[in-house]
């Protein structure tokens, strides 16, 4: 139709906006349809050059006969696995793209249990090599790429997923509030297998979270052990309610509640006038407390005084994205994370 035909159309019609409405939606879709489609050809292209570079390096498919696999024997160059994939990520992770002819046919090639049991051995190795400090610097990095807008968000890839399947071995504990605004992995710009990761409202230390802990410490060895209260925390503020007043909710959550305010210094916040300042403070009184019953098992001790662990508190600012460190408990001599004046005086006596 011309532009005269198509008005005179309109014109007639008893609500021409619906029809418009309509034409404006299928010319936004084709518009959609059309971006994707350039974008899917401009990645086919991209992929298809890296493969022309790349030859014809074939892995293998992927077989589950783990009992034909043997142990890794020894270190590998640098920038390879003992399998020999190249390291083409920041993530510390090993990837093989597949052959052209697997593009072709729309299946991608797999890799061997061996290949993903080595790489899984060399990830164990790397991080039980690290120390409580180096780990602890790098959690505030993946911080500081958080809050600044340039996160990497470490995706994982098929093969790195494969050898998760074999073992874990993470570096970091966080025990951390189950909000919904706190993703510990995000916040920390961290991937899959980085961290060990429990939430429970209040980041309160009970039976089954401090059970959690000690299975992370001492069989999986983290190296660091996190506790990480954050702005306006719910459970915080429920808390510091009257005992009459938190008896009336369920009895689960009131006696939750109910430990969560005897580690509290309310004598002391009641000092604390500013709504913000209050927020923050009891919520620093509360990991404070939870930092010192860690620092008071002897077995976790032992180990911060052999420089195999490190025991800090943190809040994080929901309004910035910044995590910040206080209260760190760590052999004497090493390396302090830049904290807050005076915060170590909070957690109830």
């Amino acid at each position: 139709l011309s532009s005269l035909q198509f008005a005179s159309i309109i014109s007639s019609m008893d609500r021409p906006e619906v029809v418009l409405g309509c034409v404006a939606l299928a010319v936004s879709a084709a518009a959609i349809v059309q971006s994707l489609d350039n974008r899917r050809r401009r990645h086919d292209k991209l992929l298809l050059q890296l493969l022309q570079e790349r030859g014809s390096d074939t892995p293998q498919r992927l077989v589950a006969q783990e009992q034909d696999a043997s142990p890794w024997s020894g270190p590998s160059p640098a920038g390879e696995s003992p399998s020999g994939l190249r390291r083409v990520s920041s993530s510390s992770g090993f990837r093989r793209v597949a052959s052209c002819e697997t593009i072709a046919e729309g299946f991608a090639e797999g890799f061997t249990m061996e290949e993903a049991r080595q790489h899984a051995q060399q990830g164990a190795f790397e991080a039980k090599s690290r120390a409580p400090t180096e780990v602890l610097l790098e959690l505030q990095r993946g911080n500081a790429r958080f809050w600044m807008g340039t996160a990497q968000r470490p995706e994982k890839s098929a093969f790195e997923r494969r050898s998760l399947i074999l073992s874990q071995y993470p570096s970091v504990a966080v025990l951390g509030c189950s909000d919904s605004r706190v993703p510990v992995e995000i916040v920390f710009d961290q991937g899959l297998g980085d961290l060990f990761v429990i939430r429970v409202a209040g980041n309160a230390l009970s039976l089954s979270t401090n059970a959690s802990l000690q299975y992370a410490i001492h069989h999986l060895k983290v190296k660091v052990v996190v506790v990480m209260g954050h702005e306006g925390c719910g459970a915080i503020k429920a808390a510091q309610l009257d005992e009459e007043t938190i008896k009336k909710e369920p009895a689960d959550l009131a006696k939750a509640l109910l430990g969560i305010k005897s580690g509290l210094d309310e004598t002391r916040l009641k000092c604390i006038h500013d709504p913000r300042s209050h927020d923050r403070e009891a919520v620093v009184c509360n990991v404070a407390n939870q930092v010192k019953q860690l620092a008071q098992d002897q077995a976790l001790m032992d180990l911060v005084n052999k420089d195999e662990l490190t025991i800090v508190g943190a809040f994080y600012e929901i309004s910035s994205g910044i995590v910040d460190f206080f209260n760190q408990v760590s052999v004497p001599g090493s390396p302090r994370v830049p904290g807050r004046k005076g915060v170590s005086k909070w957690g109830k006596k």
